[in-house]
């Protein structure tokens, strides 16, 4: 969703901003991905880092993370993995992985379509717990390391961003840096 004049500043809360602004990052990712060939997605094009495949993974399972730990703190039972609506593959984690471990060219990765989907389902959940959420809960809950609930979706955010710039920088080698249209200023 794209910000409009019926947002006011002066109606603005932590809760209303953090959902805005995890909503438009979940939508520049899709834009990110959405015009891709699974080739373009899946293929290894600068040498020594990760397809945008991965990244994408990357932040979805972060994200789908984050969305379990919340729903088990919202009351819904149940050990946290259970709750999770994506597979969680180890070799999309990548933070302190041997390189043994990593993703590497020739294994499978999901489709352009595979992951829009899973980035779809992951948006729409999100946002429906979000709603779920109290300003009061959102800014003084805490949830596990996190002193209050929207620290993660600060964390969320600012993460899904620097991959946002990451695959937009593999577009730009490809020669695919066409922006959205919803970026022109």
């Amino acid at each position: 969703m794209a910000i409009t004049k019926d947002r006011l500043a002066r109606d603005m809360t932590v809760h209303k901003a953090m959902r805005m602004g995890f909503d438009e990052a979940l939508v520049a990712l899709r834009e990110a991905i959405a015009d891709l060939t699974d080739e373009q997605f899946q293929g290894y094009h600068v040498p020594g880092r990760h397809n945008m495949a991965t990244i994408v993974m990357h932040c979805l399972q972060q994200v789908d993370d984050f969305n379990g730990n919340l729903q088990v703190k919202r009351g819904i039972s149940g050990p946290v993995r259970e709750w999770h609506y994506l597979p969680c593959e180890e070799r999309f984690g990548l933070w302190g992985l041997p390189e043994e471990k990593l993703p590497k060219p020739g294994q499978p990765f999901p489709t352009v379509a595979e992951a829009l989907e899973m980035l779809d389902t992951m948006h729409r959940v999100v946002l429906e717990n979000m709603d779920a959420i109290s300003e009061e809960e959102f800014v003084t809950t805490p949830l596990d390391r996190w002193p209050r609930l929207c620290d993660i979706f600060f964390r969320s955010t600012y993460h899904i961003h620097t991959h946002i710039r990451q695959l937009w920088l593999i577009r730009g080698h490809l020669g695919l840096a066409k922006w959205p249209e919803q970026h022109f200023a």
